[in-house]
């Protein structure tokens, strides 16, 4: 119904790149660099045909028709609101304040960071502290178990580079559900949880965290729990 150059469009984003979600889980164990997660939003779009403005929304009002952004009012005909995602902790105590995710570039390039200091730190602390190098990951969906791929093909490398025993490491993994990857058939649910076996990957399948604090986890039932101390603590269960 329209000519060519009749709409006017505007894409609104707080940074001035894209980065592709599906790939954090590398960037977050170090095994892909996180600047190849993203992308300059200039590259992407045709700059004659869309009017980008880089700010945050603040607030949409329907009945006007406008969007109000850190960088002034924006009116619109239409609008499509994708404003991405942030995790689910369901309620967890001391997740949102103690516990990595994996969501945008930013907690990417910190838990990397993170999990590096930890190894690097290692053998200099006079206690060597085993919490240190273990690592909980809490989930055993999607994101989760390709994290764990990913950290099984890194650790390698930083206890080589740390002069690390490998067994001194431990991952766990941690998962509510009576399975890991719900929904996938059971023969490639044992294949990925042998695979990650063999490279040293822990599993509490039918486990809850109840709590996560500054010194690692809590999992278990009511007066039927157990501590599991753990420098780092990812979040990758919704």
């Amino acid at each position: 119904q329209l000519g060519t150059n009749d709409a006017d469009i505007t894409l609104v984003n707080k940074h001035n790149y894209h980065y592709e979600t599906t790939w954090l889980h590398e960037a977050s164990a170090g095994t892909l660099h996180h600047d190849r997660c993203r992308y300059q939003i200039k590259d992407v779009i045709n700059s004659s045909r869309v009017n980008f403005v880089q700010a945050t929304v603040e607030s949409i009002d329907k009945e006007a028709k406008k969007v109000v952004t850190s960088e002034g009012e924006l009116s619109y005909d239409y609008l499509v609101v994708a404003l991405g995602a942030v995790p689910e902790t369901f309620g967890i105590a001391g997740l949102k304040e103690y516990a990595f995710s994996i969501s945008n570039i930013n907690s990417a390039r910190q838990l990397r960071e993170h999990i590096e200091l930890q190894f690097a730190t290692y053998n200099t602390d006079a206690e060597k502290r085993p919490e240190r190098l273990t690592i909980v990951v809490g989930g055993a969906g999607f994101t989760g178990i390709e994290f764990l791929g990913e950290l099984g093909n890194r650790v390698p490398e930083l206890c080589k580079e740390y002069d690390i025993d490998q067994k001194d490491v431990r991952i766990i993994c941690v998962e509510a559900a009576p399975t890991a990857l719900p929904g996938f058939d059971p023969e490639l649910i044992d294949y990925a949880m042998n695979y990650l076996q063999g490279k040293g990957v822990e599993f509490k399948i039918g486990t809850a965290i109840k709590e996560c604090t500054p010194e690692g986890i809590i999992v278990g039932k009511d007066d039927d729990t157990e501590e599991i101390k753990a420098a780092t603590v990812v979040w990758a269960a919704g």
